[in-house]
């Protein structure tokens, strides 16, 4: 596993702390619990966390961003989400890995183990209230997909899509709001659960009407207003 030099990240000089599920935890406790905290790197690309492998602690991204997918029953894959710095990827104890994550750039993951998580827990409730959080906001994003490919149309899945990602990882420009991730055609079609035809397509269809741009690997969301209207 190689990448971003992972010996040089600290809790100490983080950037992302404030948004960490442990921002509550002083650093000098993650600090003396450095054996049970390992800090690791991956290059583009490269597999965090394999679906059905066990779970044993808590998986937090430190730097760069990761794609978070899950098998269906019909053995297609799902793009749940990307994460971005400070985010748990996993926090699943002491089951198995119910989703797959990969390396989306260069990237530092900080792995917890279990004994660590529940030793802060007791010390630190608030970083359990932190993760409980993000799993309820993690079940309520994988309702609303499912629910999403029952009842709306691929582009109404579409919109939804491109506007939460927009949300949660838009750039503010005079232009529009650009999508500050590399995407490809299949990770929007894996979101949408539509076929990459299908997807480009409805792509196409939204270019048309002027509400969005996209120049692969990059999407700009250009009428965000209009484009809203359409969910």
């Amino acid at each position: 596993m190689t990448g971003p030099n992972a010996k040089t990240f600290t809790c100490t000089s983080c950037v992302s702390r404030s948004r960490c599920v442990l921002s509550a935890v002083e650093p000098e406790v993650l600090a003396s619990s450095a054996s049970r905290v390992q800090w690791v790197g991956f290059e583009r690309g490269g597999p965090i966390v394999h679906e059905g492998t066990p779970s044993t602690g808590w998986v937090i991204l430190c730097h760069g961003r990761a794609r978070l997918t899950v098998s269906t029953e019909q053995g297609k894959r799902l793009l749940l989400r990307f994460c971005s710095p400070g985010e748990l990827i996993v926090s699943s104890l002491p089951v198995t890995h119910h989703i797959s994550a990969t390396a989306v750039s260069p990237s530092v993951v900080r792995f917890v183990a279990g004994e660590t998580v529940y030793d802060l827990g007791r010390r630190y409730p608030e970083a359990l209230l932190a993760a409980h959080h993000w799993l309820t906001q993690e079940q309520g994003r994988l309702v609303r997909q499912l629910v999403g490919l029952a009842y709306a149309s691929a582009r109404r899945r579409l919109v939804r899509v491109l506007l939460e990602l927009g949300e949660e990882h838009g750039a503010a420009e005079q232009s529009g709001v650009r999508i500050d991730i590399p995407l490809s055609l299949r990770d929007l079609a894996e979101m949408i659960g539509a076929s990459r035809q299908a997807t480009c397509k409805e792509l196409q269809l939204l270019r048309a009407k002027g509400v969005i741009e996209v120049v692969w690997p990059r999407v700009l969301l250009s009428d965000v207003e209009r484009l809203r209207q359409l969910s």
